[in-house]
């Protein structure tokens, strides 16, 4: 059975990571399904709108996702981490031991939602700030995998994000079938 996958879309998310998390993800056969915060129609940080699958308003609280993907932008990932429901989803996700990734700014959400603490991860320069990264070990690398975590740099690493995704909820074997596809 493929693994199921959450892509929350905020008004104002970064258009690379999202479209190529969502892109990739369905190449590596992950189910994805793609839920604005309101209206299905979202506009990203560069003007793209994309009409999601559905919205966290309509979207069952019960459903269960083997990652749920937060791409970051601004104001993007201020939107998410203001938003109550998508704090929720993250913390049973956590408490559940379930994948979450996070780009770019989007891990200052994390921090929102209390799941960074002890952690090791990587954002964007300058998207958390002291109190947000305290108890925090931040990497200077593109991709950092750690426990149930999956955290990336910015827009220039959403493909690699996307791969490491894949290969956390399908393997490295199609994750590897993924990226020889990609003529890299």
């Amino acid at each position: 059975m493929a693994s199921k996958a959450l892509v929350i879309l905020a008004p104002g998310f970064e258009d690379l990571e999202a479209i190529t998390t969502i892109d990739i993800l369905r190449r590596g056969g992950i189910q994805v399904e793609v839920a604005a915060l309101h209206e299905n129609k979202v506009t990203g940080s560069r003007g793209t709108t994309v009409v999601a699958d559905t919205n966290l308003t309509l979207l069952d609280d019960d459903r269960v996702f083997d990652a749920i993907v937060l791409p970051g932008g601004q104001p993007g990932a201020n939107n998410l981490a203001a938003d109550k429901r998508v704090i929720a989803r993250l913390q049973d996700q956590s408490v559940a031991g379930r994948w979450i990734g996070a780009v770019c700014a989007a891990p200052k959400v994390l921090a929102a939602a209390g799941l960074l603490k002890g952690r090791r991860v990587t954002h964007f320069p300058g998207a958390l700030d002291a109190t947000d990264s305290q108890g925090v070990e931040v990497a200077d690398e593109a991709v950092v995998v750690d426990g149930n975590l999956v955290t990336g740099r910015g827009p220039g690493v959403a493909m690699d994000f996307a791969l490491a995704l894949v290969e956390q909820l399908a393997g490295r074997e199609t994750r590897d079938a993924v990226e020889s596809k990609l003529a890299r």
